[in-house]
């Protein structure tokens, strides 16, 4: 327990989302020039270009756009929008639980898109006429639809034994690469156990609780799971980060959690790990400020406990915010590539040494030295990278 723990690297490329930021001001003026249909169709494109081109029509006014594992359906006219997505399949036996629960969503979180039953099939639906499309409200529709569609399903099929009507679009890991993250995967799950109950035995709570964070976001991070190990995944990581309750029970419900992964069903548990293609980012996009902001708080922390010496303390402080920013945000390549080069440098190394890579990064990012610190032509000359040579 004289280390840092051991760094996965992620299965992904760029934590960058396919949003097109710069669209946006082109969807905003042809809503202001009264050009409703031609905004509508912007936000699809401002969404994802990528799959705007691959999955529309020529004159791109209809759309079946493959998000996760729902087909979501778009018809743009002069006089309406209209979106639909085909989510489940009624199960012949007991359906009651299921209709109570797609009751209980229709009516939060969703707000203008609702789950329709017609002829056993469960469907998310929104039509409204085209003057009415204003693009915050278009792209609030898209988001729903997709972030709540792709994460109910799998539950559903799961708990009520639902049927899927479609299957996914997946890009399938080989045997060996499946066998490979669920291996990893279960090193860092045991490795995190063993930090939670040392930490726990010397009565640091707070450090138990960073590992429980580091390891969820560690775990999405690195091999990004989908199906229903997905929902459980981002269940456990929701609780986490929002519940009122004490930190001892935090940590009781996380070791329940990791403990159910490692009993997780080996094949079902590698099923789940392959990549699919999403319409709609869950993620934020974080600017430079937004960056900052995020990380403003834990990078106080953490200069003060550089500043004290208390390495492990500053460790686990910046491995927490650096996989919370990855996984609720979508940052540029410019700050996963600091970010990942200093996790990996500093996974099983001593806490001093990881104390000291990870506060270097973290200090690279907030006072906008990251292009200095990539090229290494220029010596920073911020007071704090004085201490670390």
């Amino acid at each position: 327990m004289n280390k840092s723990p051991k760094y996965f690297p992620s299965v992904l490329k760029s934590n960058r989302s396919q949003v097109d930021i710069a669209y946006w001001d082109h969807v905003m003026d042809s809503y202001e020039a009264k050009k409703y249909k031609e905004s509508a169709i912007g936000v699809i494109r401002y969404a994802n270009p990528v799959l705007f081109e691959k999955y529309g029509n020529t004159d791109k006014t209809e759309f079946n756009i493959p998000h996760g594992s729902v087909m979501v359906n778009i018809k743009v006219t002069d006089q309406s929008f209209k979106v639909s997505a085909p989510f489940l399949t009624v199960p012949a036996e007991n359906p009651i639980p299921l209709y109570r629960q797609v009751t209980q969503i229709n009516f939060s979180p969703l707000n203008l898109v609702h789950i329709v039953l017609k002829e056993g099939r469960l469907s998310f639906e929104y039509e409204c006429p085209i003057e009415t499309c204003e693009p915050y409200k278009v792209w609030d529709i898209l988001y729903d639809i997709c972030i709540y569609a792709d994460s109910y399903d799998d539950k559903f099929i799961e708990q009520f034994k639902a049927g899927r009507i479609s299957e996914p679009i997946v890009r399938e890991y080989t045997p060996e690469k499946q066998e490979e993250l669920h291996g990893n995967v279960m090193k860092i799950v045991d490795e995190a156990i063993r930090y939670i109950d040392y930490f726990e035995d010397k009565r640091w709570e707070y450090f138990s609780w960073d590992m429980v964070a580091i390891t969820l976001f560690k775990i999405d991070n690195y091999c990004f799971p989908q199906g229903y190990l997905r929902t459980e995944l981002e269940k456990e990581i929701s609780y986490q980060m929002t519940t009122k309750d004490q930190i001892p029970q935090r940590i009781n419900y996380a070791r329940d959690f990791l403990r159910k992964l490692q009993d997780w069903d080996a094949d079902k548990f590698r099923n789940d790990l392959y990549e699919i293609e999403n319409f709609v980012s869950p993620k934020r996009n974080a600017n430079d400020a937004a960056v900052k902001e995020i990380m403003k708080s834990i990078y106080e922390r953490a200069k003060t406990e550089f500043g004290k010496r208390d390495y492990m303390a500053c460790s686990l402080s910046v491995q927490y915010i650096f996989y919370y920013l990855m996984y609720y945000n979508s940052i540029e390549d410019k700050y996963t590539n600091e970010i990942y080069n200093a996790l990996e440098r500093s996974g099983e190394r001593s806490w001093e040494e990881s104390g000291k890579i990870l506060f270097r990064a973290l200090d690279n990012i907030m006072t906008d030295r990251l292009s200095a610190a990539a090229s290494g032509t220029k010596k920073s000359k911020g007071f704090f990278s004085r201490l670390f040579n």
